[in-house]
């Protein structure tokens, strides 16, 4: 799919502005600070109805106004056209249509429109806490997965009810086994739908990061769970076995107030030539990581959906060597790119479009 036009009201830096876009390769040239990456984060929350810079939604509402609204036209892989518009407003939040049709659930939009950002914020999937790398699980298999969406978010909401039931003075255990029987068969469909999604990110980020790293290089990723793998992995046991080490914990959840245990805290590792990314590798090698993972999200979305997603690159070409650079301005042709940068040094062999930013002003280049 590919997005023909944007339309921004409101949105961070801009007051009101319209981009003709092109289906290939859009180039977004400014300084910091111009709002480059406004214009990104603006397809992506389109996109995933959250920003992938703040927990703020406000913060993308600009000074002094109450509302936000983006408005696009998107062409998919079919050739169908597709009219999407998002308003979110300070005192009500989100609406979302498409085609004129409201989407009175918002969990339904998510998917429809597919995007995967490469920014320098991902390389906290590598360096900082279980949590971002679970939420960079659960954002991309999401997109693709609907059981998985139902089933995340059935199970938060539940573990949140089972976490206040824990902080009561008197807690009534039957209604602990009735939210324990929901999270273990939750659990047992988010842990198995993370392992296929693993499986896949190791199929297609092996080969990419082979040619980003000349052949130097392999990478691999491990989950790791609160159950014992190599038994429960794909048994249809697992439900069970997860009951009963709930069950087992709850003395223990009792006195913390809160579940100790769980896919809740399930985690996952990097590895580069079988040693941790985190520990063993430099700041090249991480990035390097990031970029073959992230590329193959792209990958996996069109082997399960037929269909490409829309690729950004938030500033990271001024970090990256010229062969790096190259790589990523040519990678699949057929994928519509969005790129920001201060300057293009390489030559660009892809049809595009260029925009140079300033201040909130958007110039296309002839």
């Amino acid at each position: 799919m590919y997005f023909n036009d944007i339309r921004l009201k409101n949105f961070r830096n801009y007051k009101n502005i319209s981009i003709n876009l092109h289906k290939d390769l859009n180039i977004l040239i400014g300084n910091n600070g111009e709002g480059k990456t406004n214009i990104l984060e603006s397809i992506y929350f389109l996109s995933l109805l959250k920003s992938h810079r703040t927990i703020k939604l406000n913060d993308l509402i600009n000074f002094k106004e109450e509302y936000t609204e983006i408005f696009t036209n998107i062409t998919n892989d079919n050739d169908k056209k597709i009219v999407t518009y998002l308003k979110f407003d300070k005192l009500k939040g989100k609406n979302v249509s498409i085609n004129n049709l409201d989407i009175n659930r918002l969990a339904d939009f998510i998917g429809y429109i597919k995007v995967v950002m490469i920014a320098p914020e991902d390389m906290k999937i590598i360096k900082d806490s279980p949590s971002i790398r679970r939420k960079f699980l659960d954002i991309n298999i999401s997109q693709i997965d609907k059981i998985y969406l139902k089933s995340i978010l059935k199970y938060n909401k539940v573990l949140n009810l089972k976490n206040n039931l824990l902080k009561e003075k008197n807690i009534n255990d039957k209604l602990l086994d009735v939210y324990d029987e929901q999270i273990s068969l939750c659990s047992g469909i988010i842990i198995n739908k993370r392992l296929q999604y693993i499986d896949m990110l190791n199929k297609f980020s092996k080969s990419i990061h082979n040619d980003i790293s000349c052949n130097k290089e392999n990478i691999n990723i491990v989950y790791k769970s609160f159950i014992d793998l190599d038994v429960y992995k794909n048994n249809e046991n697992m439900k069970n076995k997860i009951l009963d080490i709930l069950k087992n914990n709850r003395n223990i959840d009792k006195i913390k107030k809160s579940s100790s245990s769980g896919i809740h805290r399930d985690d996952f590792m990097i590895f580069i030539n079988n040693r941790e990314a985190l520990n063993y590798s430099s700041q090249g090698q991480q990035k390097s990581a990031i970029i073959s993972i992230k590329l193959s999200i792209v990958k996996i979305i069109k082997e399960i959906t037929k269909e490409y997603p829309v690729l950004l690159l938030d500033d990271i070409l001024s970090e990256l060597d010229s062969k790096r650079r190259k790589f990523l301005l040519n990678f699949l042709p057929y994928v519509q790119t969005f790129i920001t940068c201060t300057e293009i040094h390489e030559k660009i062999l892809r049809p595009c479009k260029i925009f140079n930013i300033s201040k909130g002003e958007i110039l296309e280049e002839c």
